[in-house]
């Protein structure tokens, strides 16, 4: 949501007449440009501890954990990246399992950001 805020200032450089004179910077007070917010990803951590997923887990419950799978998601919910950390291995079937629940979290959390920032922009 913080990005979608940022405004950029217009910046104009010109350079100077000679070789041994520096450019002039200017940097405008009124004509700003905003980030396009619109590919921004969103990215899921779920940790597996024992039988069950956590999402966003804790300090505490990552010393636990036997492995976690990070997935990335583009506004259209596809996978756009995945990561997996922790020493013990993961069945396909619970890696499926696994970027399900976090598609699932992904897509709630997109639609929420862009309330808020919709909010903000009201």
């Amino acid at each position: 949501a913080a990005l979608s805020n940022t405004s950029i200032p217009k910046v104009e450089v010109v350079p100077g007449t000679s070789p041994d004179q520096q450019e002039d910077v200017g940097i405008s007070d009124e004509e700003f440009s905003h980030l396009d917010t619109s590919g921004v990803r969103v990215i899921v951590t779920l940790t597996k501890v024992g039988m069950a997923y956590i999402v966003d887990a804790t300090l505490e419950e990552e010393s636990q954990m036997r492995s976690a799978v990070s997935v990335s998601f583009n506004k259209l919910g596809h996978v756009c990246g995945l990561t997996k950390r922790g020493g013990a291995g993961l069945d396909p079937s619970i890696v499926l399992a696994m970027i399900s629940v976090a598609k699932h979290v992904g897509q709630r959390l997109t639609t929420l950001v862009d309330s808020e920032i919709a909010a903000a922009e009201a």
